[in-house]
């Protein structure tokens, strides 16, 4: 979803215009000094943040006072905010790119500017680089590029003193799997039973009782943050979507011999999610866009292909008790038969390894 910039919106981009870093290029300063930010679009989809586009110049992010689509009146603690996180998050970046990864990414042009109220951010913006491009088509991609996405983010040091203090937990997004969690999700075929919600009745069909399978999925997930599988490497968080930024060219043949399209990566956004970890976690967010079944194709190994499947699921399982919440917080129930639909044969699948 899309809007106009506000009045508010409008004088906070100029503001930040005029508070341009010395080492932005003067091409990048030129656009921004010329640029009509009432030509751009606020995209607000973004769980954390709202962002003015202007095409071809920056973007204005813009942090949240509490998450989308969360109940009326909730808001994060001032510590753990997205506007506490800002700066942390621009310097990620900034310790990103000087290690030249082979991708754009949306760099800080700013410093960031905050609001505050009782001395901790209420507030912040920034503004960054624009990085062109568009998602990639869904259910699709060629196996030998996306493992080079794979490989790239691999080649980063996680370990470098520039990186190391600004990266992020590997619990950030939802948190560790708690024992209220874990039984608020081996409780859903229940929970939406007594709600007559209709699409309980694909709990009935699973091969084996849902308590298994679900403990099946989080004793290895547990057991892999404790002690993890291989060496940590960089982990996106959100490696999906319109997180990836392509470039549609002519080149090689489809599975028909016409004249195909070769989709060439441009950049990498958001950020905000990335931690040291399982880097098989990243092929199980490719994936969740690209279909599940380039895991195998993709992965480098057997194992890693394995680990994704795990990992996939317990994404799953991470959006199962986000929407039970969610249901449970606002009473409005949700598209559960879609949802379902999604997500148990992933966890299924995974178990039952």
């Amino acid at each position: 979803m899309a809007s106009d910039p506000d009045p508010v919106e409008i004088e906070l981009w100029h503001t930040l215009a005029e508070r341009l870093r010395p080492t932005v290029p003067d091409a990048v300063a030129d656009a921004v000094a010329g640029a009509d930010p009432r030509s751009g679009r606020v995209e607000e989809s973004g769980q954390f943040h709202r962002v003015l586009v202007v095409p071809d110049v920056a973007v204005l992010r813009m942090t949240r006072l509490q998450e989308a689509g969360a109940a009326p009146g909730s808001s994060w603690s001032r510590r753990n905010s997205p506007a506490a996180h800002l700066p942390r998050r621009m310097r990620l970046l900034e310790a990103l790119a000087a290690q030249r990864p082979p991708f754009a990414l949306p760099e800080p042009l700013t410093e960031v500017v905050c609001t505050r109220e009782d001395d901790e951010p209420l507030t912040a913006a920034v503004l960054q680089r624009f990085v062109p491009g568009q998602a990639h088509p869904p259910h699709d991609g060629d196996p030998a590029t996306l493992r080079w996405v794979l490989d790239a983010l691999a080649a980063v040091d996680v370990t470098a003193p520039d990186l190391a203090p600004q990266l992020g937990g590997p619990h950030d997004f939802r948190g560790p799997w708690t024992d209220e969690r874990v039984e608020r999700v081996l409780g859903l075929p229940r929970f939406l039973a007594e709600r007559d919600v209709a699409a309980s009745s694909a709990f009935d069909g699973l091969p084996r009782p849902w308590e298994p399978t679900v403990r099946a999925v989080l004793d290895r997930v547990r057991r892999w943050h404790e002690t993890p599988p291989v060496t940590p490497g960089l982990v996106h968080g959100d490696l999906a979507g319109h997180n990836m930024l392509w470039q549609p060219r002519p080149g090689g043949r489809d599975t028909d011999g016409a004249p195909g399209v070769e989709w060439r990566l441009r950049g990498v956004l958001d950020w905000d999610l990335a931690h040291a970890g399982d880097p098989a976690r990243n092929l199980a967010y490719l994936g969740l866009w690209h279909g599940k079944r380039q895991i195998d194709a993709v992965a480098a190994s057997p194992a890693e292909a394995a680990r994704a499947r795990v990992w996939l699921a317990a994404a799953s399982l991470d959006a199962l008790d986000d929407a039970c919440a969610r249901h449970e917080t606002t009473g409005r129930p949700l598209r559960w038969a879609k949802l379902l639909r999604t997500t148990l044969p992933r966890i299924v699948h995974a178990a039952a390894r």
